[in-house]
């Protein structure tokens, strides 16, 4: 009989209410088993559940949780067992193992690495191979490895198992530490994804029923139609083209609800690149679908601080960690650094991804420095987890090009001849007018009455806004503004438009995707096919202006000083080069935008960082960077450091409550919708005017409130942050 031994303490000396190990481990080994089970691999989740903590049998880890502040390695063991007894490819859990606590650790002999680790980690000499914990089981992986492409395959299934098991060490800690927590989170419920489908369908029925007869709401059907009728093709990797104003948002929520009803397929996962997006395309799914079905994940999600609020907010939260919600609304960034992530907090939610409908929202903006990479993994989700994905966009990139090493072979477009539709919801007119000086450029938009002008940098935003007149009803729009203060200028903006008052707007590209504005002129400077499609439809957007025979007005100019970053540039020079290649196409259609992108993707630089090549390594030792390549995957290079601006009086408060609060993450989150994010120049030059106040020695607040300004934001030169006044005492 195994001696008793635990894995969890409690306050209690009698050791009543410890967890025993065993239980532990038989606990997590069976949620892991059942986790890995949906992609062919449940005995890998099991042999990892069984052996994560076998190195807590030993007397010193005991004495630890009975207070000892002694060191335990209690990994090792564990991951030695899986190299040695659970086959060739028993070196995969040695990683998942090793990595449970702190993170995947990289492959190899330095130390530190999990090579060394298994060779010289000190495991202490008393330590008991538990029954349930003696393993021999020769494991394969659920799927054969392709010769060019295996060593990426293994490294992804041992993230994967790792999620597995991680989530699984979350789970059942987590209740037997805090089972209220445990009892709170939401519970699948049988057929669920039918039940979301029937609830679609209603709202659908009564589209119809309440839908004007116009030929846009025509349009919309027949998309919709085609999309849930090759909802039951077999899951695979799909695009859907559909122009602008086509519907997509529901055409696309109704293919992924039907497909994944038909194929048994356990949730639907959007990955949206503009958190503007998310809120929008979140509102409308709770409303259809129900508020605790959709799961709204990003950076920016605003807590209601509702008393009556705190049982939703908290059931949120806890989905929030493990994906565990029928629909997911996320960022492409939470979703594609997760994929290439190390640590457990972020791979807990892998292994849910597993038997899903993906759909990626304005697909054409993965960053084509980590396209290759991400092309890999959306591959090994539909090759071997049972995924479907969705490439869905007006603006559809050539991910099937040739000169991609990663390319999707098979996109099977669910729209057939999606150009009509461009042709039949034609909106707008684009003019190449040349090149403009600001001044002209600030004439031009004095003389329209409602007007947008999308400028390539943050400068020239302001630069521009402060040569117009100042008239009521001039805005001005960049990320040196709070996003609360955003939000609220863009429903200005809205009910201007919407009132037929005057509206100039001066912005940067983040009004460009998703934002729901709709103007009847847009001036747009110079920069790729994709960005100017998206600074369109922003123009004539309901299509009001067709019903007066008339079409929307976008100018495409080029600035009196061209932005200087060399990727912008690049797709500049890229479109120009479309155009000229294809002088009588239409610069929107389908043919400019597949040659633009065929363009683009001509470069060496669509991995970067090498990292496909770095996992996909097939030496007998397995050497996998996974510490490594969590590190590099980031599709924003962020320089930035984040400076709260107390304006407003819940910011206020809430800076009060971060002083004191024992844990300020939540605080910290809340604060980010009254945050500017600052390049380290910009944050140099008003920490030397003295314009922070760092809050616990890490927090930067600004304190004077004069270097931000309503029209503008925050400001940087030293010059403009002190007003005279404040100088005179």
């Amino acid at each position: 009989m195994d001696k008793e031994f635990y894995a969890h303490s409690t306050d209690l000396p009698d050791k009543s209410d410890w967890q025993p190990l065993v239980e532990h481990l038989e606990e997590v080994a069976m949620l892991s088993e059942k986790f890995a089970a949906v992609f062919r691999a449940g005995d890998w989740g099991r042999c990892a559940g069984l052996l994560h903590d076998a190195g807590k049998a030993t007397e010193a880890f005991q004495r630890r949780l009975e207070g000892s502040a002694q060191q335990v390695d209690h990994m090792t063991f564990g991951a030695r067992q899986a190299q040695e007894n659970t086959g060739q490819l028993g070196l995969l859990l040695s990683y998942v193992i090793c990595g449970h606590h702190g993170g995947l650790p990289d492959g190899g002999a330095q130390e530190g690495k999990l090579h060394y680790r298994l060779k010289h980690g000190k495991v202490p000499q008393d330590v008991v191979l538990l029954s349930v914990a003696d393993i021999k089981q020769a494991l394969v992986p659920p799927f054969k490895l392709e010769r060019d492409f295996g060593g990426f395959s293994l490294s992804f299934f041992t993230r994967m198992i790792y999620s597995c098991l991680v989530d699984a060490d979350f789970l059942d800690t987590e209740g037997f530490i805090s089972p209220e927590k445990r009892a709170a989170r939401p519970q699948a419920e049988p057929e669920q994804m039918a039940k979301l489908k029937a609830s679609l369908d209603t709202h659908l029925a009564q589209l119809t029923v309440t839908a004007k007869s116009t030929e846009v709401n025509r349009v919309r059907q027949e998309i919709l139609a085609q999309c849930r009728a090759k909802a039951g093709l077999p899951p695979q990797i799909f695009s859907l083209t559909v122009p602008t104003g086509g519907g997509k948002t529901l055409s696309s929520l109704a293919f992924a609800l039907d497909h994944a009803v038909a194929h048994k397929l356990r949730r639907v996962i959007y990955a949206i690149p503009f958190t503007s997006i998310i809120e929008q395309n979140a509102g409308i799914f709770q409303d259809i679908l129900g508020r605790e079905q959709v799961l709204e994940h990003h950076c920016n999600y605003k807590e209601n601080d509702d008393p009556e609020e705190a049982a939703y907010n908290r059931r949120r939260g806890l989905a929030a960690e493990n994906w565990d919600a029928p629909l997911v609304v996320t960022t492409n960034v939470q979703l594609f650094e997760s994929l290439f992530s190390n640590k457990p907090s972020r791979c807990r939610k892998l292994h849910n991804i597993a038997g899903s409908v993906i759909v990626l929202d304005e697909a054409q903006a993965i960053p084509t420095e980590y396209l290759e990479p991400c092309l890999a993994v959306l591959r090994e989700l539909v090759a071997h987890y049972n995924c479907t994905v969705v490439l869905c966009t007006a603006t559809q990139p050539a991910l099937d090009n040739d000169k991609l090493r990663n390319k999707l072979q098979k996109t099977h477009e669910i729209i057939t001849g999606p150009q009509r539709y461009y042709d039949e919801l034609k909106r707008t007119q684009v003019h190449f007018i040349g090149k403009l000086t600001d001044a002209e450029l600030a004439a031009k938009i004095d003389a329209e009455r409602q007007v947008l002008c999308i400028v390539p940098t943050k400068p020239q935003a302001r630069t521009l806004y402060e040569q117009l007149h100042e008239n009521d009803g001039t805005y001005h729009l960049s990320t040196n503004m709070y996003p609360e203060h955003r939000r609220r200028i863009l429903d200005e903006i809205r009910a201007r438009l919407k009132s037929k008052q005057t509206c100039r707007v001066v912005s940067t590209s983040l009004v460009e995707a998703g934002v729901d504005l709709d103007f009847p002129v847009i001036y747009r400077a110079m920069a790729g096919l994709d960005s100017i499609a998206q600074a369109a439809g922003r123009c004539n957007r309901e299509g009001w202006l067709n019903e007066l025979g008339e079409l929307g007005q976008v100018y495409v100019y080029e600035p009196e000083k061209p932005p200087r970053m060399p990727w912008l540039k690049r797709c500049m020079s890229r479109a120009d080069e479309t155009l000229r290649n294809l002088p009588d196409a239409d610069p929107l259609g389908l043919v400019a935008m597949r040659r633009y992108f065929e363009l683009l993707y001509d470069v060496q630089e669509l991995d970067k960082k090498q990292i496909v090549a770095r996992l996909n390594q097939m030496t007998r030792d397995l050497y996998f960077p996974f510490h490594e390549i969590a590190g590099e995957f980031r599709f924003i290079e962020d320089d930035t450091i984040g400076v709260i601006v107390p304006i407003e009086p819940e910011a206020q408060e809430l800076v009060r409550e971060l002083r004191h609060t024992k844990y300020p993450r939540n605080t910290l989150r809340k604060l980010q919708q009254y945050s500017v994010a600052l390049r380290s120049r910009e944050f140099s030059a008003l920490d030397t005017a003295g314009a922070f106040e760092m809050v616990r020695g890490e927090f930067p607040v600004l304190c004077n409130l004069k270097a931000y300004r309503k029209q503008i934001g925050l400001c940087f030169s030293e010059g403009e942050v002190w007003e005279v006044e404040a100088l005179i005492q």
